[in-house]
């Protein structure tokens, strides 16, 4: 007996989904995240011969989206709620219980969101390949180096901008080169300032909070491909899809 795997069958589904999520955005990161209008989208790429599968890929880029989401709000909470002035300030994890419990907190959550961050990129690059230019999806899906795949497929893409490409990939290389490389296939470096005592202002993982605003802007972006109310006002006349 094959196992049975979850689907959203019809825009009714689509639209309990959609509601459901927002509210566990709110309950667990305190804001409902609601950048992607699913059923929107639903509607619209159901009319294509390929929307199936491309909706699946943004239900699934927009499931880890907010995860990181909660991932970043739980690294900052805690750092607040623990380590902010006034609280368990200076010395080491090592002098109380409290202190090593709330930096292992925060070390869980801060390593997550460098992991899944780096995927959620990966995810969102395949998604626009898949709108955009389906075509080239298998080979950008096969590729040794995906940042390289999305380059060259992007600069055929009319509404994908170059600078705008540019610039997101060379904070997905600053990202990986200061995150995700050392975390995923070195001895890691987020420990190295996770468990440290010192704030958050003067402490690197404080860089999380702008990749995420990154990420975020990126995906108002997406959302505006469906619904452009959704779509943020661009700190640059082509940051834009």
């Amino acid at each position: 007996m094959e196992p049975k795997y979850f689907a959203l069958e019809n825009r009714e589904q689509v639209e309990r989904f959609e509601r459901l999520l927002a509210e566990y955005s709110k309950a667990r990161a305190q804001i409902a995240l609601e950048h992607i209008p699913l059923a929107k989208a639903f509607d619209e790429l159901h009319k294509r011969p390929d929307g199936g599968r491309i909706f699946t890929a943004l239900l699934d880029l927009y499931l880890n989206f907010h995860l990181i989401d909660y991932d970043m709000t739980t690294v900052g909470g805690t750092w607040n709620n623990l380590f902010s002035n006034g609280k368990l300030e200076g010395g080491s994890i090592l002098d109380t219980q409290a202190k090593f419990f709330g930096k292992m907190d925060i070390h869980r959550y801060a390593s997550s969101f460098v992991l899944r961050y780096r995927a959620v990129w990966d995810k969102l690059m395949g998604f626009l390949i898949l709108y955009f230019a389906p075509e080239e999806y298998e080979s950008f899906a096969n590729s040794k180096s995906k940042k390289k795949s999305f380059r060259r497929i992007a600069a055929e893409i009319d509404a994908l901008p170059q600078d705008y490409v540019n610039k997101i990939l060379d904070f997905i290389e600053k990202f990986d080169n200061t995150f995700r490389t050392p975390e995923a296939h070195g001895t890691g470096s987020v420990r190295k300032w996770s468990l440290t005592m010192e704030s958050f202002k003067d402490n690197p993982l404080i860089d999380l909070i702008g990749y995420w605003n990154i990420v975020n802007h990126t995906m108002l972006v997406i959302g505006g491909i469906f619904d452009p109310s959704k779509s943020p006002k661009p700190a640059h006349a082509k940051d834009t899809l």
